[in-house]
């Protein structure tokens, strides 16, 4: 294997430098070649099973300075830390036949001076020679390695740059999102219902195997959203007598009432997985491999279109001394058979969603709000920016994710968007869009979703994304009591008021009532009365044929048939408070938005008045039964 290559060359430098120190500077005249013959081959072999053992269970990524061998530096420490105490011990038996000799004792000690001068002398020798080394290498140099690959200006912008960042100065804020791919169920619901499966099918899998809840991934299969998390040992005991776990368990991550499915086929069983014990675990499986030439990071289960299980592995090389990690390869793993293959990341099969690691991103994206248009040197904070949060994975369209980060200024104050990025989860590549401003961020989202009077009972705000719906940046939240999902809450990024917050337990009904409040805020869309389309303002008065109300959530939203009009008109309270009143044979004056092309059976209006309705600023005082006066009502105090 590799690592057998590897640790012997380990323990050839560690050994060379030791040899160098006791030869070189503790070598008396006089040498005994089998003492030295003896800690040579002692220490070779403590070295060897030392390198190895780190080597087998690090496994450090050959790499970056000094080709990723640095980690031999432990065993050189270690080693030379032994040489010194070796030279304590015949100091110590000097002290005891001191002692012996002032109570009238005789010892049968040797005495340090008649031990071998070698022993002493070449011990603290070497011991000394390789900390020197150890602590040249480790300190001084790692230490000049990073302040010349990350300090002052000229470095920083180098940072900033390595994602290659795109600015957009179109007025669309995000890429639209196709509301047949809205996420509905949270990773926390997906765990309840993974729970309950696992113990459903009589098989009691949840004696020796969980589903940890951090290790559902959110993916794309067959064009519809699911999240997967593998089945994982309950403790080493059930790890070391079964050589694969069951399967795996498949949630819906659209249909919040569809039944997690639990798939332990013959070809279902997860032979290599994280945190499995010696081979069996993943990294050192692909380690052992021989992909030692980059760091393995970000092991993600992926199924493709036919439901079989891989891990995706990203191999990134450092570009700047240890730091400025950028993708090399991606590795495919067989969970089944442990099979690897190697890709480009320009060439991954079609049903892997993302090989950009989150963390990745968050750190390209941390460098460039902090050097892109600041110096390195900044205690001011001019001018920076920062990511809000961890990267959300966002499906705009389907198959086609994205990591949508908020940028926010460097001020701690700030509760605002300085403008969102897309980043692309094959490649290094981002679009930063600035018309995406101002939007609400972070914690005053989730309050705003909280605080919505809707929500009487109270559910968790279980998770929220931003979407763009209608053409305006949404927020939509998913709502949940005790791992059970409960409803689903919509609201314009720019408006955050709980009153604003539209609250449905579906996703149809809470679009319905979305674009209905967007029409009603004469808020510019794309799916309603406000629709930059080109569409003209159209008068319309006639007789009201027939009038209906129906409630649509918390709004109520009157259907509307006026003589001579081919279309069904609808409208809201705010329009006129007349609407309660109106019956049919009035005549009415309406206006809404001609858009050509449109074939929607119904139309928002915009404006709304019943001119058989006749209502003053202040009520008309009546006269009292039987009297010529009118009534005055008394004034308080009067």
């Amino acid at each position: 294997m590799i690592i057998l290559l590897l640790a012997l060359i380990g323990t050839a430098i560690v050994m060379v430098i030791l040899t160098i120190g006791r030869l070189g500077f503790g070598r008396r005249d006089v040498f005994n070649r089998g003492k030295f013959i003896r800690w040579l081959v002692g220490y070779s072999i403590f070295n060897y099973l030392l390198c190895l053992a780190i080597v087998y269970f690090s496994e450090p990524a050959l790499t970056g300075p000094f080709g990723g061998w640095q980690w031999v530096l432990w065993p050189l420490v270690i080693s030379s830390i032994g040489n010194l105490f070796a030279f304590a011990r015949p100091a110590l038996s000097t002290l005891e036949d001191i002692s012996a000799a002032s109570q009238g004792r005789t010892s049968t000690r040797k005495t340090s001076t008649q031990l071998p001068a070698d022993i002493s002398r070449g011990a603290i020798a070497a011991g000394i020679f390789g900390l020197v080394v150890a602590a040249g290498i480790g300190i001084v140099v790692a230490g000049l390695i990073v302040v010349f690959t990350t300090w002052f200006d000229s470095n920083a912008k180098a940072l900033a740059a390595i994602p290659n960042v795109t600015v957009e100065k179109s007025t669309t804020p995000l890429l639209p999102t196709d509301p047949n791919n809205i996420v509905l169920v949270s990773s926390g619901i997906a765990n309840f219902k993974g729970q309950q499966v696992l113990g459903s099918n009589g098989q009691n899998y949840g004696s020796s195997y969980n589903l940890d809840p951090n290790s559902y991934t959110l993916q794309s299969i067959n064009n519809h959203l699911y999240y997967v998390a593998p089945m994982s040992y309950n403790n080493i005991f059930i790890n070391l007598s079964n050589s694969t776990t069951p399967g795996f368990v498949v949630v819906d991550a659209e249909d919040p009432n569809a039944q997690a499915k639990l798939h332990v086929g013959p070809n279902d069983t997860i032979a290599y997985l994280p945190g499995a014990i010696f081979n069996q675990d993943l990294l050192r499986h692909v380690y052992l491999s021989g992909y030692t030439y980059g760091k393995l990071v970000d092991p993600t289960l992926e199924l493709d279109d036919s439901f079989h299980p891989f891990w995706t592995i990203s191999l990134m090389q450092p570009t700047r001394g240890y730091t400025g990690d950028q993708l090399s390869e991606v590795l495919i793993v067989d969970a089944h058979t442990g099979a690897i293959t190697d890709y480009p990341p320009n060439r991954v099969p079609p049903w892997v969603d993302r090989v950009m690691p989150s963390d990745t991103v968050n750190q390209y994206l941390t460098w460039w709000g902090l050097y892109h248009s600041a110096p390195w040197f900044n205690p001011s904070g001019a001018g920076q920016q920062t990511p809000s949060g961890d990267p959300q994975l966002v499906y705009n369209k389907v198959d086609q994710p994205v990591w949508l980060v908020a940028m926010t200024s460097s001020s701690a104050n700030d509760n605002s968007s300085t403008g969102i990025f897309l980043f692309d989860t094959h490649k290094n590549e981002a679009h930063f869009y600035t018309s995406a401003s101002g939007l609400g961020i972070g914690t005053n989202v989730q309050n705003t979703f909280a605080s919505t009077r809707a929500n009487i009972l109270r559910y968790n705000v279980d998770s929220f994304q931003l979407y763009q719906i209608c053409g305006v940046p949404t927020w939509t939240a998913i709502y949940s009591s005790g791992g059970i999902y409960q409803d689903v809450g919509m609201l314009d990024a720019q408006k955050l008021n709980g009153g604003n917050v539209q609250f449905e337990p579906t996703l149809s009904a809470v679009l319905n009532d979305y674009k209905t409040w967007l029409a009603q805020n004469n808020v510019t869309n794309t799916c309603g009365a406000s629709s930059p389309t080109g569409g003209t303002t159209q008068m319309v008065t006639g007789k009201v044929l027939r009038i209906s109300p129906v409630q649509q959530g918390t709004n109520t939203i009157y259907y509307i048939q006026i003589a001579g009009q081919h279309a069904i008109f609808t409208a809201n309270l705010t329009l006129s408070p007349k609407l309660p009143l109106v019956q049919a044979g009035d005549t009415v004056t309406v206006t809404y938005l001609n858009i050509p092309g449109s074939t929607s059976p119904t139309i928002d209006l915009k404006s709304f008045d019943d001119q058989s309705i006749n209502i003053g600023a202040t009520p008309t005082p009546t006269a009292s039964p039987g009297s010529g006066t009118p009534t005055v009502s008394p004034t308080a105090g009067g």
